[in-house]
Protein backbone atom coordinates (compact mmCIF):
# COMPACT_ATOMS: atom_id res chain seq x y z
CA UNK A 1 0.00 0.00 0.00
CA UNK A 2 1.26 3.41 -0.90
CA UNK A 3 1.87 6.10 1.82
CA UNK A 4 1.12 9.92 1.87
CA UNK A 5 0.83 12.19 4.15
CA UNK A 6 -2.01 12.43 7.08
CA UNK A 7 -5.18 14.95 7.23
CA UNK A 8 -5.52 16.69 10.77
CA UNK A 9 -9.12 18.37 10.60
CA UNK A 10 -11.03 20.30 13.29
CA UNK A 11 -14.76 18.77 13.59
CA UNK A 12 -17.46 20.52 15.81
CA UNK A 13 -18.10 17.94 17.69
CA UNK A 14 -15.16 16.27 17.76
CA UNK A 15 -12.34 18.37 17.96
CA UNK A 16 -8.81 17.91 16.38
CA UNK A 17 -9.25 14.51 14.47
CA UNK A 18 -6.71 12.57 12.16
CA UNK A 19 -7.01 10.58 9.23
CA UNK A 20 -4.35 8.13 7.61
CA UNK A 21 -2.78 8.90 4.56
CA UNK A 22 -4.98 6.17 2.94
CA UNK A 23 -8.15 7.91 4.14
CA UNK A 24 -6.74 11.72 3.45
CA UNK A 25 -6.06 10.89 0.01
CA UNK A 26 -9.95 9.64 -0.89
CA UNK A 27 -11.21 12.79 1.31
CA UNK A 28 -9.70 14.87 -1.83
CA UNK A 29 -11.29 12.68 -4.42
CA UNK A 30 -13.59 14.46 -6.59
CA UNK A 31 -17.31 12.03 -5.27
CA UNK A 32 -16.00 13.51 -1.69
CA UNK A 33 -15.53 16.69 -2.24
CA UNK A 34 -18.81 16.93 -3.87
CA UNK A 35 -20.04 16.67 -0.48
CA UNK A 36 -19.68 20.19 0.90
CA UNK A 37 -22.43 21.81 -1.22
CA UNK A 38 -24.46 18.80 -0.23
CA UNK A 39 -26.80 19.82 2.66
CA UNK A 40 -27.01 17.40 5.34
CA UNK A 41 -30.85 17.94 6.12
CA UNK A 42 -32.95 17.48 3.57
CA UNK A 43 -34.47 21.21 3.29
CA UNK A 44 -32.22 24.43 4.44
CA UNK A 45 -34.42 25.17 7.56
CA UNK A 46 -35.81 28.44 7.88
CA UNK A 47 -36.92 27.61 11.40
CA UNK A 48 -33.86 26.02 12.89
CA UNK A 49 -30.95 28.37 10.73
CA UNK A 50 -28.61 26.44 12.82
CA UNK A 51 -28.82 23.09 10.84
CA UNK A 52 -29.98 25.37 7.52
CA UNK A 53 -25.92 24.51 5.51
CA UNK A 54 -24.62 21.19 7.60
CA UNK A 55 -22.79 19.86 4.74
CA UNK A 56 -22.41 15.80 4.11
CA UNK A 57 -18.93 16.38 3.90
CA UNK A 58 -18.77 17.37 7.65
CA UNK A 59 -20.60 14.54 8.39
CA UNK A 60 -18.91 12.04 6.19
CA UNK A 61 -15.41 12.93 7.92
CA UNK A 62 -17.44 12.65 11.48
CA UNK A 63 -18.65 9.21 10.81
CA UNK A 64 -15.22 7.93 9.23
CA UNK A 65 -13.68 9.59 12.25
CA UNK A 66 -15.86 7.18 14.66
CA UNK A 67 -14.85 4.30 12.58
CA UNK A 68 -11.53 4.53 13.96
CA UNK A 69 -12.55 4.44 17.47
CA UNK A 70 -14.48 0.93 17.33
CA UNK A 71 -13.86 -1.12 20.40
CA UNK A 72 -12.40 -3.70 17.88
CA UNK A 73 -10.60 -1.13 15.54
CA UNK A 74 -7.08 -2.73 16.39
CA UNK A 75 -7.84 -5.96 16.14
CA UNK A 76 -9.00 -5.49 12.19
CA UNK A 77 -6.15 -5.61 9.61
CA UNK A 78 -4.91 -2.89 8.08
CA UNK A 79 -6.86 -3.72 5.18
CA UNK A 80 -9.84 -4.18 6.70
CA UNK A 81 -9.71 -0.81 8.66
CA UNK A 82 -8.79 1.19 5.19
CA UNK A 83 -11.83 -0.96 3.93
CA UNK A 84 -14.63 0.15 6.79
CA UNK A 85 -13.14 3.26 7.32
CA UNK A 86 -13.06 4.12 3.62
CA UNK A 87 -17.22 2.83 3.20
CA UNK A 88 -18.08 5.60 6.33
CA UNK A 89 -16.61 8.02 4.67
CA UNK A 90 -18.07 7.54 1.23
CA UNK A 91 -21.98 6.44 2.03
CA UNK A 92 -23.66 9.37 1.28
CA UNK A 93 -21.45 10.07 -2.05
CA UNK A 94 -24.69 8.74 -3.80
CA UNK A 95 -26.97 10.74 -2.41
CA UNK A 96 -29.40 13.28 -4.77
CA UNK A 97 -29.01 17.36 -3.99
CA UNK A 98 -30.75 18.49 -0.51
CA UNK A 99 -29.89 15.18 1.01
CA UNK A 100 -33.03 12.70 -0.14
CA UNK A 101 -34.83 15.27 -1.45
CA UNK A 102 -34.62 14.87 -5.21
CA UNK A 103 -34.72 11.41 -4.83
CA UNK A 104 -37.88 11.50 -3.41
CA UNK A 105 -39.38 13.88 -5.81
CA UNK A 106 -38.12 11.50 -8.34
CA UNK A 107 -40.37 8.45 -6.54
CA UNK A 108 -43.36 10.70 -7.21
CA UNK A 109 -43.21 9.97 -10.71
CA UNK A 110 -41.67 6.50 -10.72
CA UNK A 111 -44.99 4.91 -12.20
CA UNK A 112 -45.06 7.58 -14.42
CA UNK A 113 -41.85 8.00 -16.15
CA UNK A 114 -39.38 5.30 -13.88
CA UNK A 115 -37.48 6.83 -11.08
CA UNK A 116 -34.12 6.86 -12.54
CA UNK A 117 -30.95 5.17 -10.86
CA UNK A 118 -31.70 4.07 -7.28
CA UNK A 119 -29.06 4.21 -4.50
CA UNK A 120 -27.58 0.95 -5.52
CA UNK A 121 -27.82 1.95 -9.32
CA UNK A 122 -25.61 5.11 -8.83
CA UNK A 123 -23.10 3.26 -6.74
CA UNK A 124 -22.65 1.11 -10.01
CA UNK A 125 -22.59 4.07 -11.88
CA UNK A 126 -19.56 5.20 -9.00
CA UNK A 127 -17.64 2.02 -8.90
CA UNK A 128 -18.16 1.20 -13.16
CA UNK A 129 -16.79 -2.16 -14.69
CA UNK A 130 -13.41 -1.67 -13.02
CA UNK A 131 -11.69 -4.10 -16.09
CA UNK A 132 -13.79 -1.76 -19.19
CA UNK A 133 -14.87 1.25 -17.65
CA UNK A 134 -13.23 3.85 -15.75
CA UNK A 135 -15.64 5.59 -13.08
CA UNK A 136 -16.35 8.88 -13.70
CA UNK A 137 -15.31 8.74 -17.96
CA UNK A 138 -16.98 9.79 -20.55
CA UNK A 139 -20.37 8.43 -18.79
CA UNK A 140 -19.91 9.84 -15.65
CA UNK A 141 -18.72 13.52 -14.40
CA UNK A 142 -19.14 13.38 -11.02
CA UNK A 143 -18.62 16.96 -9.97
CA UNK A 144 -17.81 20.21 -12.15
CA UNK A 145 -16.29 17.90 -15.04
CA UNK A 146 -14.27 15.82 -12.91
CA UNK A 147 -13.94 11.85 -12.90
CA UNK A 148 -15.29 10.03 -9.51
CA UNK A 149 -11.80 9.39 -8.44
CA UNK A 150 -12.52 6.15 -7.04
CA UNK A 151 -11.23 3.98 -9.10
CA UNK A 152 -8.17 5.65 -9.26
CA UNK A 153 -8.06 6.14 -5.15
CA UNK A 154 -8.60 1.77 -5.21
CA UNK A 155 -5.86 0.90 -7.40
CA UNK A 156 -3.11 3.53 -6.16
CA UNK A 157 -4.09 2.18 -2.64
CA UNK A 158 -4.91 -1.66 -2.94
CA UNK A 159 -2.99 -1.91 -6.12
CA UNK A 160 -4.23 -2.92 -9.72
CA UNK A 161 -5.18 -6.80 -8.41
CA UNK A 162 -7.10 -5.82 -5.80
CA UNK A 163 -8.36 -2.96 -6.52
CA UNK A 164 -12.10 -4.03 -7.89
CA UNK A 165 -12.35 -6.50 -4.96
CA UNK A 166 -11.68 -3.87 -2.39
CA UNK A 167 -14.48 -1.59 -3.90
CA UNK A 168 -17.02 -4.62 -3.91
CA UNK A 169 -16.41 -4.89 -0.06
CA UNK A 170 -16.50 -1.09 0.49
CA UNK A 171 -19.95 -1.23 -1.46
CA UNK A 172 -20.70 -3.75 0.30
CA UNK A 173 -20.08 -2.59 4.05
CA UNK A 174 -22.39 1.03 2.84
CA UNK A 175 -25.12 -1.42 1.82
CA UNK A 176 -24.98 -3.32 5.17
CA UNK A 177 -23.69 -6.74 3.78
CA UNK A 178 -20.31 -8.36 4.54
CA UNK A 179 -18.63 -9.00 7.43
CA UNK A 180 -18.14 -4.95 8.47
CA UNK A 181 -21.28 -3.76 7.04
CA UNK A 182 -23.06 -4.10 10.28
CA UNK A 183 -20.93 -0.53 11.36
CA UNK A 184 -22.10 1.24 8.61
CA UNK A 185 -25.75 0.44 7.72
CA UNK A 186 -27.81 -1.06 10.86
CA UNK A 187 -30.04 0.25 13.58
CA UNK A 188 -27.41 1.26 15.93
CA UNK A 189 -24.37 1.99 13.28
CA UNK A 190 -21.87 4.68 12.95
CA UNK A 191 -23.95 6.96 10.58
CA UNK A 192 -26.54 7.43 12.60
CA UNK A 193 -24.62 7.91 15.50
CA UNK A 194 -23.13 10.89 14.29
CA UNK A 195 -26.13 12.17 12.05
CA UNK A 196 -28.16 12.51 15.17
CA UNK A 197 -25.82 14.35 17.80
CA UNK A 198 -24.23 16.50 14.79
CA UNK A 199 -27.75 17.81 14.18
CA UNK A 200 -28.55 18.26 17.73
CA UNK A 201 -25.82 20.04 18.05
CA UNK A 202 -25.99 22.24 15.40
CA UNK A 203 -29.61 23.08 16.24
CA UNK A 204 -28.31 24.57 19.40
CA UNK A 205 -29.33 21.55 21.78
CA UNK A 206 -27.84 20.80 25.06
CA UNK A 207 -25.59 17.52 23.79
CA UNK A 208 -23.08 15.28 25.56
CA UNK A 209 -20.80 15.81 22.32
CA UNK A 210 -18.50 12.29 23.54
CA UNK A 211 -21.60 10.03 23.30
CA UNK A 212 -20.68 8.92 19.59
CA UNK A 213 -17.30 8.13 20.36
CA UNK A 214 -18.64 6.28 23.74
CA UNK A 215 -20.84 4.30 21.97
CA UNK A 216 -18.29 3.76 19.25
CA UNK A 217 -15.90 2.17 21.59
CA UNK A 218 -17.99 0.29 23.40
CA UNK A 219 -18.74 -1.87 19.88
CA UNK A 220 -16.30 -4.52 20.99
CA UNK A 221 -16.80 -7.19 18.86
CA UNK A 222 -18.55 -8.52 15.78
CA UNK A 223 -21.32 -10.89 16.74
CA UNK A 224 -22.95 -13.82 14.90
CA UNK A 225 -24.87 -12.75 11.64
CA UNK A 226 -25.63 -8.96 11.43
CA UNK A 227 -24.72 -7.64 15.17
CA UNK A 228 -22.34 -6.03 16.85
CA UNK A 229 -21.24 -6.94 20.65
CA UNK A 230 -21.91 -4.18 23.14
CA UNK A 231 -20.06 -3.41 26.50
CA UNK A 232 -22.37 -3.12 29.51
CA UNK A 233 -21.39 0.36 29.67
CA UNK A 234 -23.18 1.48 26.92
CA UNK A 235 -26.33 1.10 27.87
CA UNK A 236 -27.28 4.31 29.99
CA UNK A 237 -25.76 6.42 26.76
CA UNK A 238 -27.77 3.89 24.19
CA UNK A 239 -30.76 4.90 26.15
CA UNK A 240 -29.88 8.74 26.58
CA UNK A 241 -28.99 8.75 22.95
CA UNK A 242 -32.81 7.28 21.80
CA UNK A 243 -33.89 10.30 23.68
CA UNK A 244 -32.17 12.96 21.82
CA UNK A 245 -33.21 10.90 18.56
CA UNK A 246 -36.72 11.11 19.78
CA UNK A 247 -36.28 15.26 20.66
CA UNK A 248 -34.46 15.89 17.67
CA UNK A 249 -36.79 14.28 15.24
CA UNK A 250 -39.71 15.59 16.67
CA UNK A 251 -38.56 18.69 16.22
CA UNK A 252 -37.38 18.31 12.53
CA UNK A 253 -40.47 16.54 11.45
CA UNK A 254 -42.74 19.30 13.20
CA UNK A 255 -41.07 22.51 11.59
CA UNK A 256 -44.75 23.80 9.48
CA UNK A 257 -42.04 26.07 8.28
CA UNK A 258 -39.62 23.35 6.92
CA UNK A 259 -42.04 20.97 5.64
CA UNK A 260 -44.10 23.39 3.83
CA UNK A 261 -40.75 24.05 2.01
CA UNK A 262 -40.19 20.70 1.52
CA UNK A 263 -43.13 20.60 -0.74
CA UNK A 264 -42.42 23.59 -2.57
CA UNK A 265 -39.06 22.38 -3.40
CA UNK A 266 -40.56 18.91 -4.84
CA UNK A 267 -43.41 20.69 -6.28
CA UNK A 268 -40.88 22.32 -8.15
CA UNK A 269 -39.10 19.34 -9.21
CA UNK A 270 -41.18 17.07 -10.14
CA UNK A 271 -42.59 19.38 -12.17
CA UNK A 272 -38.64 20.08 -13.95
CA UNK A 273 -39.19 16.29 -14.62
CA UNK A 274 -42.31 16.76 -15.83
CA UNK A 275 -41.09 19.09 -18.87
CA UNK A 276 -37.97 16.74 -19.39
CA UNK A 277 -35.82 19.78 -18.33
CA UNK A 278 -34.66 17.73 -15.29
CA UNK A 279 -33.55 13.99 -15.99
CA UNK A 280 -32.30 11.17 -13.52
CA UNK A 281 -28.70 12.46 -13.31
CA UNK A 282 -30.04 15.33 -11.10
CA UNK A 283 -28.70 13.10 -8.60
CA UNK A 284 -25.03 14.07 -9.31
CA UNK A 285 -25.64 18.16 -8.85
CA UNK A 286 -24.66 19.90 -6.00
CA UNK A 287 -27.63 21.40 -3.97
CA UNK A 288 -26.59 24.89 -5.76
CA UNK A 289 -26.17 23.63 -9.47
CA UNK A 290 -29.87 22.04 -8.50
CA UNK A 291 -31.40 25.37 -7.52
CA UNK A 292 -29.89 26.88 -10.82
CA UNK A 293 -31.53 24.19 -12.70
CA UNK A 294 -34.92 24.89 -11.29
CA UNK A 295 -34.55 28.51 -11.12
CA UNK A 296 -33.38 28.37 -15.82
CA UNK A 297 -36.43 26.11 -16.42
CA UNK A 298 -38.88 27.04 -19.14
CA UNK A 299 -41.70 26.25 -16.93
CA UNK A 300 -43.23 29.55 -14.82
CA UNK A 301 -44.39 27.51 -12.14
CA UNK A 302 -41.13 25.91 -11.45
CA UNK A 303 -39.28 29.13 -11.35
CA UNK A 304 -41.90 31.01 -9.33
CA UNK A 305 -41.95 28.21 -6.74
CA UNK A 306 -37.94 28.11 -6.47
CA UNK A 307 -37.86 32.01 -5.85
CA UNK A 308 -41.16 32.35 -3.51
CA UNK A 309 -39.19 29.24 -1.30
CA UNK A 310 -35.75 31.52 -1.62
CA UNK A 311 -37.05 34.35 -0.30
CA UNK A 312 -39.57 32.83 2.10
CA UNK A 313 -42.44 33.60 0.94
CA UNK A 314 -44.15 30.10 2.21
CA UNK A 315 -47.40 28.55 0.51
CA UNK A 316 -50.37 28.03 2.49
CA UNK A 317 -50.10 24.36 4.39
CA UNK A 318 -52.57 22.12 5.41
CA UNK A 319 -53.01 20.77 9.33
CA UNK A 320 -49.94 18.28 9.82
CA UNK A 321 -51.69 14.97 10.76
CA UNK A 322 -50.04 11.85 12.10
CA UNK A 323 -52.08 8.70 10.72
CA UNK A 324 -51.86 5.39 11.67
CA UNK A 325 -50.62 2.56 8.99
CA UNK A 326 -48.14 1.54 6.24
CA UNK A 327 -46.82 5.13 5.06
CA UNK A 328 -48.02 5.06 1.07
CA UNK A 329 -45.97 5.26 -1.64
CA UNK A 330 -44.80 8.66 -3.18
CA UNK A 331 -46.26 7.92 -6.57
CA UNK A 332 -49.54 7.45 -4.39
CA UNK A 333 -49.36 10.60 -2.47
CA UNK A 334 -48.98 12.18 -6.06
CA UNK A 335 -52.77 10.78 -6.80
CA UNK A 336 -53.64 12.00 -3.56
CA UNK A 337 -52.20 15.76 -4.51
CA UNK A 338 -54.22 15.63 -8.17
CA UNK A 339 -57.44 14.29 -6.12
CA UNK A 340 -57.11 17.25 -3.73
CA UNK A 341 -56.78 19.60 -6.31
CA UNK A 342 -59.55 18.48 -7.88
CA UNK A 343 -62.27 18.66 -4.79
CA UNK A 344 -60.96 21.30 -2.78
CA UNK A 345 -60.72 23.88 -6.32
CA UNK A 346 -56.76 24.85 -5.64
CA UNK A 347 -53.90 23.40 -6.56
CA UNK A 348 -52.43 21.17 -4.07
CA UNK A 349 -49.35 18.88 -3.22
CA UNK A 350 -49.29 16.66 -0.85
CA UNK A 351 -46.13 15.35 1.38
CA UNK A 352 -45.51 12.51 3.91
CA UNK A 353 -42.60 11.08 6.42
CA UNK A 354 -42.27 8.16 8.22
CA UNK A 355 -42.14 8.92 11.97
CA UNK A 356 -38.46 8.80 12.71
CA UNK A 357 -38.88 9.77 16.12
CA UNK A 358 -39.32 6.34 17.71
CA UNK A 359 -36.82 3.57 17.06
CA UNK A 360 -36.64 -0.01 18.32
CA UNK A 361 -33.04 -1.44 18.96
CA UNK A 362 -32.00 -5.07 19.51
CA UNK A 363 -28.43 -4.79 21.05
CA UNK A 364 -26.20 -7.48 22.29
CA UNK A 365 -24.29 -6.91 25.24
CA UNK A 366 -20.84 -8.86 26.11
CA UNK A 367 -22.91 -10.21 29.48
CA UNK A 368 -24.40 -12.62 26.65
CA UNK A 369 -27.94 -11.40 26.28
CA UNK A 370 -30.18 -9.72 23.89
CA UNK A 371 -32.01 -6.64 24.70
CA UNK A 372 -34.32 -4.38 22.99
CA UNK A 373 -34.14 -0.69 23.31
CA UNK A 374 -36.39 1.82 22.22
CA UNK A 375 -39.92 1.92 20.77
CA UNK A 376 -41.36 1.00 16.84
CA UNK A 377 -43.56 3.29 15.36
CA UNK A 378 -46.83 2.31 12.70
CA UNK A 379 -47.85 6.20 11.91
CA UNK A 380 -46.21 8.77 9.30
CA UNK A 381 -46.88 12.66 8.90
CA UNK A 382 -48.89 13.89 6.15
CA UNK A 383 -49.09 17.46 5.18
CA UNK A 384 -50.58 19.52 1.66
CA UNK A 385 -49.06 22.70 0.39
CA UNK A 386 -51.19 25.19 -1.72
CA UNK A 387 -49.70 28.00 -4.18
CA UNK A 388 -52.48 30.07 -3.00
CA UNK A 389 -50.61 31.80 0.14
CA UNK A 390 -53.60 34.13 0.63
CA UNK A 391 -56.32 30.96 0.95
CA UNK A 392 -55.11 29.39 4.13
CA UNK A 393 -56.51 25.46 4.25
CA UNK A 394 -60.38 26.09 6.15
CA UNK A 395 -61.51 23.36 9.05
CA UNK A 396 -63.63 21.95 5.83
CA UNK A 397 -60.93 22.19 3.67
CA UNK A 398 -58.89 20.10 6.17
CA UNK A 399 -61.15 17.24 7.16
CA UNK A 400 -61.88 16.91 3.31
CA UNK A 401 -57.97 16.16 3.38
CA UNK A 402 -58.44 13.51 6.12
CA UNK A 403 -61.07 12.16 4.74
CA UNK A 404 -59.30 11.44 1.25
CA UNK A 405 -56.26 10.46 2.01
CA UNK A 406 -57.77 7.35 4.70
CA UNK A 407 -59.77 6.35 1.40
CA UNK A 408 -56.83 6.29 -0.64
CA UNK A 409 -54.25 4.83 1.94
CA UNK A 410 -56.29 2.67 4.27
CA UNK A 411 -54.90 4.39 7.21
CA UNK A 412 -56.85 6.57 9.80
CA UNK A 413 -55.84 9.83 11.29
CA UNK A 414 -54.66 10.19 15.01
CA UNK A 415 -53.94 13.96 15.81
CA UNK A 416 -53.14 17.39 13.68
CA UNK A 417 -50.08 18.78 14.13
CA UNK A 418 -51.80 22.51 13.28
CA UNK A 419 -50.95 24.53 10.31
CA UNK A 420 -48.75 27.31 8.98
CA UNK A 421 -50.00 29.78 11.37
CA UNK A 422 -49.67 28.14 14.53
CA UNK A 423 -46.22 29.12 15.23
CA UNK A 424 -45.70 27.72 18.79
CA UNK A 425 -42.30 28.50 20.05
CA UNK A 426 -39.65 25.39 19.34
CA UNK A 427 -38.69 23.49 22.89
CA UNK A 428 -35.30 23.06 23.25
CA UNK A 429 -33.31 21.33 26.04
Amino acid sequence: MRRGKPLLQIDPLYGHIQFSPEISDLIGRPLVQRLRHVRLSNIDSIQMPGISNISRFEHSLGTAHLASHLGFWEQLSEGDRIVLQAAALIHDTAITPFGHLAEEAMMYLSEIRGAGPGHQERWSLLLGDVEQTEPGGVDLQIYLGREAGLRGWAEHVFGLRSAKQKLREILGAINGEGRLGVCIANGMDLDNLDNLSRIAFHMGLQVDRQIPTRIASSMLALGSGRSVVFSERAREDIIEWLALRAHVYNLLMLSPRDFCGKVMLLYATVRAVQCNYLSPSLWMLTDQEFLGKLLSCREPKVVETTKRWLVGDLWSLSELVWMEGSPPKYSDVYRLSARLSTVLDRECFAYRITDKRSRRIDVSFSGGHLTSLGTGSTQWLLGVGSPVRSRAFTREQNRRIRQEACGLFGSRPLESEGGLADHAPLKLM
